[in-house]
């Protein structure tokens, strides 16, 4: 039986007794990196890769809202996630809207649920990667299969017969239409992370 993969995960709060807290609570199923503010998790960033960056909201110096922000340059995949205990609607708003944040949670947490939604956020993670790779599968594939066609075009492969040349201006056609819409698409997804 294969080993599970512990998911890196970057929990980020100013009170060590909450880091400590959540250490125990995730260590059987992540793999717990822990920072007490915004600029040592953003140092932790540039040395390590997580897959979730899970932030308390009011810290001194930089806000959790801020820090998933800036966090996108050093880790653009990750899965962000902001816990409060404070109920702060702007601080909703900012995180969504600036943060591209999976989820908000409040403090007190309930160990249960907190498990559940960074189970939920690893599996984002890995959706995303998946589709990642398959676009730049796609990205591949797609010029050699364009170039193929255009070899039987111009017979560089023998020759085509007149009843499959329709077919095949027709597929080439569609190809680079595909490949068109396909490089919009990788592009949209990278300026948006």
């Amino acid at each position: 039986m294969a080993a599970q993969v512990k998911h890196p995960i970057l929990v980020v709060d100013d009170e060590p007794e909450i880091l400590y807290s959540l250490r125990g609570l995730l260590r059987r199923d992540f793999e717990v990196l822990t920072a007490e503010g915004g600029a040592q998790a953003l140092e932790i960033l540039k040395q390590r890769s997580v897959h979730v960056i899970m932030t308390d909201q009011r810290m001194p110096e930089m806000t959790g809202v801020e820090l998933l922000h800036r966090s996108r340059a050093e880790c653009p995949e990750a899965i962000r996630i902001v816990f409060t205990g404070y109920a702060d609607i702007k601080a909703v708003v900012d995180a969504v809207n600036q943060g591209g944040i999976y989820r908000y949670l409040t403090k007190p947490w309930d160990p249960d649920e907190i498990i559940e939604v960074l189970r939920g956020a690893a599996a984002q993670y890995e959706r995303c990667i998946a589709r990642q790779q398959l676009l730049a599968e796609l990205q591949s594939y797609l010029p050699q299969a364009t170039g193929l066609l255009k070899g039987l075009l111009e017979q560089q492969y023998g020759t085509l017969n007149d009843a499959g040349r329709p077919e095949v201006e027709s597929l080439a056609k569609s190809s680079h239409s595909l490949l068109e819409r396909l490089g919009r698409v990788v592009e949209e997804n990278t300026t948006k992370q």
